[in-house]
């Protein structure tokens, strides 16, 4: 079987092809760095993109050109995977699917969750909702903030205080991104991630208190469990199921 190139791209968005256990290698690797004063020094940024990741950033330029900055940007979702085997595949990808060829690629809330539970590093926990950022620091030993982005100067602040190894960011889809590419070069940490939803699955709060099916996890749709059970998220299912494959196929026609 031909090797799939490191290196590829979504709608004209540059991805790296990396499983969870190489993202967490390359965390490690970064947060190995003796100091974050070297000369010209800034975090490295690992993006976290899914489905409505690649609508944005074809449809917003300063979203686009926002995400360009990062380091890093791996899939996070089945419907990236899906994409990237569809010009070879065609709708086969659907069956594989089907049939949980993809369960083992997503990698966002694995990330952020075995890198809490090792322990080994340092964290700091931005945004979320609800408190749930707070419950997570006290329970994993590590500093938070959950101010929104009009408090830039005073959370950059706290964190530059703190240090962290690594600074997880969950301002929400696009919003974190946004904050992560204004801040960069202003950050002092080792490494910077956003990680969306992944405090309140990692808390098992909000709608993610009721256990997901296991059928549902072996495909990979976490995604349509959650929407299924929150109102709010039907819109995204529309563009993950219906626009975002549609871009796809057209995509270069």
């Amino acid at each position: 079987m031909k090797k799939r190139p490191q290196k590829l791209e979504i709608l004209g968005v540059k991805i790296v092809n990396a499983r969870k256990e190489r993202v967490l290698n390359k965390i490690s690797a970064q947060c190995s760095v003796l100091s974050t004063k070297m000369s010209n020094y800034r975090p490295f940024w690992v993006a976290t993109a899914y489905s409505e990741t690649f609508l944005e950033a074809q449809d917003n330029s300063e979203f686009a050109q926002a995400i360009e900055k990062a380091d890093w940007i791996v899939l996070d979702g089945v419907a990236g995977w899906m994409a990237l085997d569809y010009p070879n595949q065609g709708l086969k990808v659907v069956l594989n699917a089907l049939q949980g060829k993809y369960v083992d690629r997503p990698v966002g809330v694995e990330i952020f969750r075995e890198l809490l539970e090792e322990g080994k590093l340092k964290f700091f926990l931005l945004g979320g909702f609800r408190g749930v950022a707070k419950r997570l620091a006290q329970k994993y030993n590590c500093e938070f903030e959950e101010q929104g982005p009009d408090q830039d100067r005073r959370i950059l602040n706290k964190i530059n205080k703190y240090k962290p190894d690594i600074l997880f960011v969950s301002y929400g889809r696009f919003k974190q991104e946004m904050w992560i590419a204004q801040n960069l070069d202003k950050l002092n940490c080792k490494v910077v991630v956003g990680v969306g939803s992944a405090f309140d699955e990692v808390a098992k709060e909000g709608v993610w208190k009721m256990p997901t099916p296991v059928w549902i996890q072996r495909m990979g749709l976490k995604w349509l469990w959650r929407g299924l059970h929150d109102a709010k998220h039907w819109k995204r299912i529309w563009k993950a199921v219906i626009i975002f494959p549609w871009r796809i196929y057209r995509y270069d026609k």
